[in-house]
């Protein structure tokens, strides 16, 4: 489109007379400038998604010729784009110059190009049913052939993809060591770089999912509502992608049309760091001084059921970083004074015993104490820091603690584990468990474990258990045999016989532009929120702006529980009661109505398949019944007259 546009500009420009010509000429060559720009601009675009298709599209010397929109159209999806790719591919292998083959390699070479053009307008290939990240799949469950499997089949050489499949089904083509592909080529009048070219990758059935396009800045802390599945987000933002005002905090939730952001009353006036969720109580700590026009010095609650935000005493002085209960008592951490606090039910009381040097990150209890971790010293000059223990009384150290600042601590498989900072030239340690028997910390990944575990990077943010394995995001890179990813990834570790040798597997789940910083899990679907505005592990680059979803089991995305349980509301609309009934004539458990702005206005109980619900007090308007069964819940619009 930009080349035809130039085309007839400068047509239209010796066109004209010579007197316009004088006038007009700084305009014309600032108008072809621009389009030429424009379009330069564009094809690079398109190039950078094309390369997600095929990694080798930046090494073809054709690249910048022959990618540009007037070949290429407009895909809207991933499908569409290997269609695209392999379509300027086939048009650029016809083009080169290949006057050194043989008359018979030659001939093979064009024969299988003109399979190629049959197969991709096919436009059945693969599909990756078998790890969650975007590889190669050389013959699927079903038999489909991948381009290069293909072009072997079409040969008369399915043996040898048959072999490669069963040896290296999710190899890139300069990876594979199977006798025979180098022969193959050759008599087929193929390079092996050619073959890679031609070769896509393939994104996983359960892709990574946008959030009705997120937020518009980073994401810190986020927690689940596991009752109601209700996701609340904390950070920097002051907007949803679509338009809704959430100063720093927002909750996705089940409304009329499926799950939508809605604010928390006009939030807060500063960054939130931490988030606690209690007995439908929501805990928020951070960088803001008013919540919601009240006066909060860096830590309040906001109660879902009323929809009111309380701040929590006169506060703290300074950053909130961390928040944890203990023995039902609520605890800070962060860069206020002290470094520790506890409310008592009237004031802060600082529990660092003037110890406490630095920031504290992250608070988790472990073994009738609280771990605590972060970025400090201690004062009293002993070579103990980042690591500390508050027992209820006073602060125990961790032997001699940690060289890493750690963001993050959980419990798994009976151990504490850090997620630490990568420190540059010092015995290193990004992922560390305390062993109780040796009284020290031992290092599980460094800043860089690519021998064993594939992993390198800045940081390690944020660990929690899922079964057998641990779950973590950050600022790294990591693989598992030959697949890639970045910034999340599921940990865990084996032992192969007879070398008895411990492995570190780490396997990626996403391949994000940039950080994740926290996540939580609720039914298997983990979300998770940071500073990436983009995927480009599983499919082409979407905006997901800094926060998002995946399923971790099965093929394919699941449905939210939410959306389980079809029920009927009579009258409706209605004046004093309503009756809810299940479809499926499950019985009830509860019963709770949401106003237009998310806050719960009634609850309650039920334990049959119908329940009366008395709208007394419920002042007139447009409200969600959300049911709870066994089956899951579901969810109705009402109107209140």
């Amino acid at each position: 489109m930009a080349i035809r546009l130039v085309t007839l500009l400068v047509t239209l420009f010796f066109e004209i007379n010579e007197t316009t010509m004088k006038r007009y000429t700084l305009l014309f060559a600032t108008l072809i400038l621009f389009i030429a720009l424009h379009a330069s601009s564009t094809n690079t675009q398109l190039l950078q998604k094309l390369s997600i298709v095929n990694a080798e599209w930046p090494k073809q010397p054709e690249c910048m010729q022959v990618v540009n929109a007037d070949n290429i159209g407009n895909p809207t999806n991933y499908t569409e784009w290997i269609v695209a790719h392999l379509m300027l591919v086939e048009q650029t292998l016809r083009n080169r110059n290949v006057s050194y083959l043989s008359s018979e390699q030659k001939n093979n070479r064009n024969h299988l190009l003109d399979e190629l053009h049959g197969y991709w307008q096919s436009g059945v290939f693969p599909k990756n049913t078998y790890v969650n990240y975007k590889t190669p799949v050389f013959i699927d469950a079903v038999g489909t052939h991948c381009a290069v499997g293909y072009l072997m089949q079409q040969s008369g050489s399915d043996e040898l993809a048959q072999r490669i499949n069963r040896n290296e089904k999710l190899a890139y083509v300069h990876q594979i060591k199977t006798d025979g592909v180098k022969q193959w080529a050759d008599k087929n009048g193929f390079t092996i770089d050619e073959l890679a070219w031609i070769q896509p990758g393939y994104p996983p059935n359960n892709a990574v999912y946008s959030m009705d396009s997120g937020v518009n800045a980073t994401v810190n802390t986020m927690v689940v509502n596991a009752v109601t599945q209700e996701v609340y987000i904390g950070g920097d933002f002051t907007q949803t992608s679509s338009g809704v005002t959430c100063n720093h905090i927002a909750a996705w939730i089940s409304g009329f049309a499926g799950y939508s952001w809605i604010s928390f009353g006009n939030g807060v006036n500063g960054n939130v760091n931490a988030m606690v969720l209690l007995n439908n109580k929501l805990y928020v700590g951070g960088e803001f001084t008013m919540a919601s026009g009240t006066p909060a010095a860096h830590i309040a609650v906001y109660d879902i059921t009323t929809g009111q935000w309380q701040a929590i005493g006169n506060g703290l002085d300074s950053t909130v970083r961390a928040l944890a209960f203990y023995n039902n008592e609520l605890y800070a951490g962060g860069d206020f004074s002290g470094g520790l606090s506890k409310w008592n039910g009237t004031n802060w009381e600082d529990k660092s015993g003037g110890i406490i040097v630095g920031s504290v990150r992250t608070l988790e209890v472990w073994n009738n104490e609280i771990a605590i971790g972060g970025n400090f010293d201690i004062a009293t000059g002993a070579p103990r820091k980042n690591v500390l223990r508050f027992d209820g009384t006073g602060i125990l150290t961790f032997s001699v603690g940690g060289p890493n600042p750690v963001n993050d601590l959980t419990v798994w498989n009976g151990k504490l584990y850090a997620a630490c900072d990568a420190v540059q030239g010092i015995d290193t340690s990004s992922l560390a468990y305390f062993d109780s028997t040796t009284f020290e910390w031992q290092t599980v990944l460094g800043q860089f474990d690519a021998v064993g575990g594939g992993f390198s990077g800045n940081a390690i943010k944020c660990i929690a258990p899922y079964g057998s394995q641990l779950l973590a995001a950050g600022d790294f890179f990591c693989g598992s045999g030959l697949t890639m990813g970045n910034n999340l990834m599921l940990f865990s570790q084996s032992t192969y016989p007879p070398d008895t040798v411990l492995y570190n597997v780490c396997t990626p789940l996403v391949s994000t532009d940039f950080p994740v910083n926290t996540f939580a899990l609720a039914n298997d679907q983990l979300y998770f929120g940071g500073d990436f505005t983009q995927n480009y592990g599983n499919s082409l680059p979407n905006p997901l702006n800094h926060v998002a979803y995946l399923q971790l089991q099965g093929s394919s995305i699941k449905t939210p529980i939410m959306n389980n349980i079809s029920i009927n509301i009579f009258p409706n609309p209605a004046t004093d009661a309503v009756y809810i009934t299940s479809t499926d004539k499950t019985d009830l458990q509860r019963v709770d109505v949401y106003d237009v702005t998310g806050k719960m206005v009634l609850s309650q109980n039920a334990s049959s398949s119908t329940a009366a619900l008395s709208l007394s007090g419920v002042a007139p308007g447009i409200y969600t019944i959300r049911t709870l069964t066994n089956n899951g819940w579901g969810a109705a619009k009402l109107v209140k007259q």
